[in-house]
């Protein structure tokens, strides 16, 4: 049987088919509330409802092999963070949950503003770039020439679809 420590208290997990199962009972007494609450509640749940197992297992100390309630730990830490209760211990934990969403999301919004001002950066390049280029004629002639172009390919697209035309192989 694995466990970890929290608080002083011991929480028991086992690992079965690479899912870590985490017994409901050890984190409540680790977070001291009401395991049989946290059951019903975890039960009633739209989302963890369908979440827990019972997983037989040798806590230490244990002679023999028990069914404990678990919970997969993809579930485990929203599951704590919605309990309600004055407990220090889980206010505690509550707490860090909200410094560690603070610095995910900040990060993201903070990324996401340096994206930004990157982009700003590569379009007024392009923008210096492209105002130099304009400068030189033969620049605009290019330009115009790409536009002459455009204007011929427009018009032999129109004329491919009337009948009749470009019987001739030369134009072919």
């Amino acid at each position: 049987m694995n466990f970890i420590e929290f608080n002083g208290k011991k929480i028991h997990f086992v690992k079965r088919k690479g899912v870590y199962w985490i017994i409901i009972k050890s984190v409540c007494e680790a977070l001291n509330v009401d395991y049989e609450h946290q059951r019903r509640l975890i039960n009633e749940d739209p989302i963890l409802g369908s979440a827990p197992s019972n997983q037989t297992v040798q806590v230490n100390g244990d002679i023999q092999k028990r069914q404990y309630f678990c919970l997969p730990e993809e579930y485990i830490y929203g599951w704590i963070f919605s309990i309600r209760s004055n407990s220090e211990k889980l206010l505690a934990y509550k707490r860090e949950c909200y410094h560690v969403l603070y610095n995910h999301f900040h990060g993201i919004i903070t990324n996401q503003i340096e994206l930004y001002r990157e982009i700003s950066k590569e379009n007024k390049k392009i923008n210096d770039y492209e105002n130099k280029l304009s400068q030189i004629p033969e620049y605009q002639e290019c330009l115009n020439s790409k536009m002459r172009l455009a204007r011929l390919w427009k018009n032999v697209r129109g004329c491919a679809s009337e009948p009749g035309l470009f019987e001739d192989e030369e134009f072919l």
